[in-house]
């Protein structure tokens, strides 16, 4: 078993892997850190976008929610007046 391990070893082809294997973890290391970096700015510039989409539709609901408390406050304030009104003309 140990010649043909040896003949392999031996060999031009697995010289040739064996010299390449650091030049390859070199390289997986360096498309490694790009793809690291990359992911990086991906995951900031999406929580910049949906930090700003949050902030935009809590004032959006905040503009919503005012408009509609003026609009109660109006509808009740003309309830009031007609009702006032209805009270004037059955005294008279």
């Amino acid at each position: 078993m140990t010649t043909p391990v040896k003949r392999i070893t031996m060999s031009k082809p697995f010289c040739a892997l064996a010299g390449v294997g650091p030049y390859a973890l070199a390289k997986a290391g360096e498309v490694y850190e790009d793809m690291a970096l990359r992911g990086r700015r991906i995951v900031s510039r999406m929580s910049r976008e949906a930090a700003q989409e949050f902030e935009e539709t809590a004032h959006e609901l905040e503009d919503i929610s005012r408009s509609s408390r003026q609009q109660e406050r109006q509808e009740r304030e003309t309830v009031a007046q007609t009702a006032g009104r209805a009270r004037a003309t059955t005294r008279a």
